[in-house]
């Protein structure tokens, strides 16, 4: 690599940003989010390098071999122009939260919570993606649609790979920042009942140009993008990231930095944040901290700061079971001379075996204590779900 080049992603680097979808696996193999995803960015339709080492990167079991290792299988791929893929995610999910008080309010500080408030079944995810190879390696037409939650199209962009390993892409999109953890309500993603977010999550996405670099173990990343509705000015979006790999001890290690910054009417948004990821043995973890500035007509024209932060640890047990446990925390401290406090935080567990390159089973446990004035905050969910997937 050239000196200029080494001099370009180092100011990205300072000022720019990254994206994932199941960035843990990522980190534990060692790959970049566009060998195993359509999408540079991650998230949406995977390649057919996934269909080849599914089993190295998932690490399934074979305890249904005709299930886990069948003679005949659909690949996703209807020739060299084609190929289409799925996600569908079916969850059984049970709410705890104590019952509010005379004063609307609930206990913050609670490990466990008896009181089923709900039992809810839900498709949380259907997804169906379409690939054209236009010009195969050159030019692409993606189309990511989605038919539950709700019908949207999420995604539908034109990517052009350039020589040198540029590429750029134009149409509507996700944005490029952060771990994007499939967990679309943790506080550096969308949130949950609104709580704190970063505004970046898989249900939201933009009208936008993007264009980046990925040279060896490097990945830049710039998006401009419509910006807030009815507003004059673009919104700027970035990431760089690197992944360096077969290092000694750690294994692979994830270094990046993501940025954004959109001035609506009568105020602005800027966000930066950092995050990476490591590995020791069989255990893998990764982070985030973002930063967020925020100021207009809800602020009263004043700045608000906000932080925010997700960490987790994946180990695999006798190669095959994902056990995860994360913890999330977020403060608004924008308010200072509010005696209220608004900091949030939740806590998982969970485990997320494979069970083949078609099927995972996902069970977790939820514990998230907020603001006491905000019952839906302070909830405990226990999740099974069910993903189907290729």
């Amino acid at each position: 690599m050239t000196g200029l080049r080494l001099v370009v992603v180092g100011l990205f680097v300072m000022t720019a940003a990254r994206a994932v979808a199941e960035p843990y696996m990522a980190v534990r193999e060692g790959y970049k989010c566009s060998a195993c995803h359509v999408n540079i960015t991650g998230g949406g339709m995977r390649t057919e390098f996934v269909a080849v080492h599914a089993r190295d990167i998932l690490h399934y079991p074979n305890f249904f071999p005709s299930i886990a290792t069948p003679l005949d299988s659909f690949t996703g791929r209807i020739n060299q122009y084609i190929g289409i893929g799925s996600d569908l995610r079916v969850d059984y999910t049970t709410i705890f939260q104590d019952k509010p008080d005379e004063n609307g309010q609930v206990d913050n500080n609670q490990v466990f919570r008896g009181r089923v408030q709900s039992n809810q079944i839900t498709v949380n995810e259907a997804d169906g993606y379409l690939e054209v190879r236009l010009i195969p390696d050159i030019l692409t037409a993606y189309l990511d649609q989605s038919f539950a939650p709700q019908v949207n199209t999420r995604e539908a962009w034109g990517l052009l790979r350039l020589p040198y390993d540029f590429f750029a892409k134009a149409g509507k999109m996700f944005l490029p920042y952060g771990l994007q953890i499939q967990d679309d309500t943790a506080f550096i993603r969308g949130g949950r009942n609104g709580s704190v977010t970063t505004g970046f999550s898989f249900q939201q996405q933009q009208a936008a140009f993007e264009a980046g670099w990925e040279g060896g173990p490097f990945s830049v990343i710039t998006a401009v993008s419509d910006g807030s509705s009815g507003d004059r000015n673009v919104q700027v979006t970035g990431t760089a990231y690197t992944m360096l790999t077969d290092l000694p001890v750690v294994r692979n290690l994830l270094l990046g930095t993501s940025g954004s910054y959109v001035a609506p009417s009568g105020g602005h948004k800027s966000v930066f944040g950092f995050f990476g990821g490591s590995n020791l043995g069989q255990l893998t973890y990764l982070g985030e901290v973002d930063f967020l500035s925020v100021e207009n007509q809800q602020t009263n024209g004043k700045t608000q700061g906000i932080f925010c932060m997700y960490t987790e640890a994946n180990y695999l047990a006798f190669d095959w079971l994902n056990l995860k446990v994360a913890f999330d925390y977020a403060d608004d401290d924008g308010d200072e001379s509010s005696p209220i406090d608004d900091s949030e935080n939740r806590f998982s567990v969970g485990l997320e075996p494979f069970f083949s390159r078609f099927t995972q089973f996902r069970l977790f446990y939820r514990i998230g204590n907020g603001v006491r004035s905000q019952p839906s905050h302070n909830q405990n969910l226990l999740t099974a779900e069910l993903h189907v997937f290729f």
